[in-house]
């Protein structure tokens, strides 16, 4: 599904959608329901942000939910123009993300929801790092600020870690400092296999857009995001260039005498 780019919905909008979509899901019977992507992210801000979609992910979701959402959200008085199913190969598994299509405002709004997360894992990775909170009179299972700061770090690429991703994740670093511990956001990152991709993340970022994430010196030396082929790349120093080679003088063949010596 082709869809317009950067087109970011108020929160009073979206927060409708999700009022709507999230309490219907659970009594449809969906028991592993999760809040993904940048809601998971207002959920402990201060202030909700402007977003393009609404995220869940789910394992149990499937073909015939996805269509029961959409009359739903029609009943509701929301403006649903199609419904998509589509399969995505990744590293360990395909994921699949079921989309409704939704106009908010004039303005085309998406909710996906995914069955698969990181590069094909099953959401039950999540199931310790899940946390039930109250918010906007709903009861919703999020991601816990460790597990949300440790997902968002490790977005696949080419996408990785945008520079409005970045500015969101820092301020909600900065807002929920009291709740972060890095040795556990640490200890997920390993857990999952995505220590490489978070490093190439941080590298692309600081070079991409010469920022950096709060706390990252607390996941990884700072010797571990520099790129490993630097040296090569940079090639010999100024001091080695300026060197002057030493000269030699060619060992004379055998039988033929040196200077001021015998054979």
């Amino acid at each position: 599904m082709k869809r317009p780019s950067e087109i970011r919905t108020a929160p009073r909008d979206w927060l409708l959608v999700l009022k709507t979509a999230y309490p219907f899901l659970v009594n449809l019977g969906i028991g592993d329901l999760l809040l993904f992507g940048s809601q998971a992210l207002s959920v402990y801000l201060k202030s909700p942000l402007r977003s393009k979609d609404l995220d869940f992910v789910s394992s149990q979701i499937g073909p015939r939910h996805l269509e029961a959402l959409r009359k739903h959200l029609e009943s509701s008085g929301l403006e649903t123009r199609n419904t998509t199913v589509q399969s995505k190969p990744l590293a360990k598994a395909r994921m699949t993300i079921y989309t409704v299509e939704l106009r908010l405002g004039r303005k085309p709004f998406f909710l996906e929801i995914f069955d698969r997360i990181l590069d094909g894992q099953n959401p039950s990775i999540l199931t310790p790092h899940a946390q039930r909170t109250r918010r906007w009179n709903l009861d919703l299972w999020v991601p816990s600020p460790n597990a949300v700061v440790a997902l968002r770090l490790s977005f696949r690429q080419p996408e990785g870690i945008s520079r409005l991703n970045a500015i969101r994740l820092n301020n909600f670093i900065q807002q929920s400092r009291s709740k972060l511990n890095f040795n556990e956001i640490a200890t997920m990152i390993t857990q999952w296999g995505m220590d490489d991709r978070v490093k190439e993340n941080l590298r692309t970022h600081h070079k991409s857009h010469r920022l950096r994430i709060r706390g990252e010196n607390l996941l990884y030396p700072r010797i571990d995001l520099q790129p490993a082929q630097r040296a090569l790349r940079d090639g010999p120093s100024t001091a080695e260039r300026k060197r002057k080679p030493e000269k030699t003088c060619p060992a004379p063949p055998k039988g033929i005498p040196g200077p001021g010596g015998r054979a």
